[in-house]
C-alpha cells in the first residue's frame, strides 16, 4: 500500500523520535510512527490486507521508503491464525528481506463476437466468473493482463474486482474499442498509457506501477492476426525502425514497436505480455526476447515446450467462434503464442522465478487456466458449467528482486 508523502510529519525532532503518517481520511488506511521502532495501526478499506484465511508462516511486513526496505516476520508462538485474527508473538528478526518481485497472469479472454448470436458470446459472462476463479485459486497475482476486451463488455468483465483477493483496480482505456488491453492491480498506479502499433487498430497498454520491488512497467498487448493483416508485407508504410530490424511482416513490425516501448523503460522491472499470435522460433518470439537478453518465462523456468499432439504446453487452438471446444473438457490446443517476458532491467537484481513456487507466495511461474474448470464437479454443454474461460490458455509468471 501506497502512502502520500503529504502525510508524513515529525512529532518533534525526526532525526531522533522518528516520523508519523496518519491517513488524512478519517481513519481510513494506516497511521505509522516509530520511537524505538515502527508501530503500524491500520483499520479501514484501504488496508490491503483483510486476513480473509489462515496466513502462511512467517507473516512477513515490507515497508519501503524509496529504494530502503525495512522488513519484519511474525512467527515465534502462533495464538492464533484464523480468517481475520492472527497473533503471534517471540518471532526473530528475520536475517533478510525477504525476496520481493511482481507476480503476473496473463490471457487473451476471448469476446466471443463471432459466436452464435443464442450463445451470449459463447457463454461470456460464465467464462469471466472462471477467470476471476481462477486468479484468487492462483495466488491473487499482483497484476492481470487481459487481451481481446470488448468495451461493452468491461462491465462484466470487471464484475467483483473490488472484492476480489483484497481488490484489483482497473487501468483500461478504450482505443479501438474491439480488441484492446487491460490491466487489473492490486498495486499503486502511477500512470498509464496507451500507444498505437502499426496499422492503427493493435496497440500496446503500458502502465507505470509503484510495486515494493520498485518501479515496475507493465505492457500488455495483442498483435494483429490473419484476420486483420498480421502476415501481410510491412510494406511502403513500415517505420524505418522496423526496417532496420528485419520485420518482414505488419505483426514483425508491431513486436519490433512493442520491444522498442520495453526498452525505452527506466523501470526496476519492466513485463511484457500477451497474445503474439506467433510461435517460439518466430521473428517476433525472437524480438521480444531480445535475442536471449529478455527472458520468456515459460523457457526460464523450463517448462516443457507446446506438444501438438497433447496441447500440453501450448496457449492456442480452440475454436473461438462456435462453443464445442469451450464447452469440451479436452485442452484442444495446438500452438504457444502467449508469452510473459522479463524484459529487464538486463544483469538486474529480478529474474523468473523457476516452475514449481520455490518461494512460497502462491504465486508460481507455469501456464494459467489450464484446466478444465476445476471448480465444479463437471463442465460441459449448459446447464453444466463452462469448461474453458478461453480459447486461449494463459500465461503465469512470478519474478523475484533480491
Amino acid at each position: 500500500m501506497a502512502l502520500d508523502r503529504g502525510g508524513v510529519t515529525p512529532p518533534g525532532d525526526g532525526a531522533t523520535r522518528g516520523w508519523r503518517w496518519r491517513d488524512p481520511m478519517a481513519g481510513n488506511g494506516v497511521r505509522t510512527r516509530s520511537r524505538s521502532g515502527v508501530l503500524v495501526a491500520a483499520r479501514g478499506p484501504l488496508w490491503p490486507c483483510a486476513l480473509g484465511a489462515a496466513q502462511r508462516l512467517p507473516v512477513t511486513v515490507t515497508l519501503r521508503l524509496d529504494a530502503t526496505r525495512w522488513c519484519a516476520a511474525f512467527g515465534g508462538t502462533v495464538a492464533a491464525n484464523v480468517p481475520g485474527r492472527f497473533r503471534a508473538r517471540g518471532a526473530a528478526a528475520p536475517p533478510a528481506c525477504p525476496a520481493s518481485g511482481p507476480g503476473i497472469a496473463s490471457l487473451n479472454v476471448l469476446h466471443g463476437l463471432f459466436c452464435p448470436l443464442d450463445t451470449a458470446n459463447c457463454r461470456y459472462a460464465e467464462r469471466m466468473a472462471l477467470v476471476r476463479d481462477w486468479v484468487a485459486a492462483r495466488g491473487c497475482p499482483d497484476v492481470v493482463g487481459l487481451q481481446e476486451v470488448l468495451e461493452a463488455q468491461v462491465p462484466i468483465l470487471t464484475q467483483g474486482l473490488a472484492t476480489l483477493c483484497g481488490g484489483y483496480a482497473v487501468v483500461y482505456t478504450p482505443a479501438n474499442r474491439f480488441d484492446d488491453a487491460m490491466l487489473w492491480t492490486r498495486v499503486p498506479v502511477v500512470a498509464a498509457r496507451v500507444e498505437p502499433l502499426l496499422r492503427g487498430f493493435r496497440n500496446v497498454l503500458i502502465t507505470r506501477l509503484d510495486h515494493p520491488a520498485g518501479p515496475l512497467d507493465v505492457l500488455v498487448t495483442h498483435l494483429a492476426s490473419g484476420s486483420d493483416g498480421g502476415g501481410a508485407a510491412c510494406g511502403a508504410d513500415c517505420p524505418a525502425a522496423c526496417v532496420a530490424a528485419g520485420a518482414a511482416t505488419v505483426r514483425d513490425c508491431q513486436a519490433v514497436q512493442v520491444a522498442a516501448f520495453a526498452a525505452e523503460s527506466t523501470a526496476a522491472v519492466t513485463l511484457v505480455a500477451g497474445d503474439f499470435n506467433a510461435p517460439p522460433g518466430s521473428f517476433v518470439h525472437a524480438t521480444l526476447t531480445a535475442h536471449g537478453a529478455w527472458a520468456d518465462s515459460h523457457l526460464a523456468a523450463r517448462l516443457a515446450e507446446c506438444d501438438r499432439t497433447t496441447g500440453i504446453g501450448c496457449t492456442s487452438g480452440r475454436d473461438d467462434d462456435v462453443l464445442d471446444d469451450l464447452e469440451s473438457p479436452a485442452l484442444n490446443e495446438r500452438s504457444r503464442i502467449d508469452y510473459v517476458v522479463l524484459a529487464g532491467p538486463p544483469g538486474g537484481a529480478c529474474a523468473v522465478e523457476p516452475a514449481g513456487d520455490p518461494d512460497g507466495d502462491g504465486v508460481a511461474t507455469r501456464l494459467f487456466a489450464d484446466l478444465p474448470n476445476p471448480f465444479a464437479p463437471a463442465c460441459g454443454p449448459a446447464p453444466a458449467p463452462i469448461c474453458w474461460p478461453s480459447d486461449h490458455v494463459g500465461v503465469q509468471a512470478d519474478v523475484v528482486c533480491r
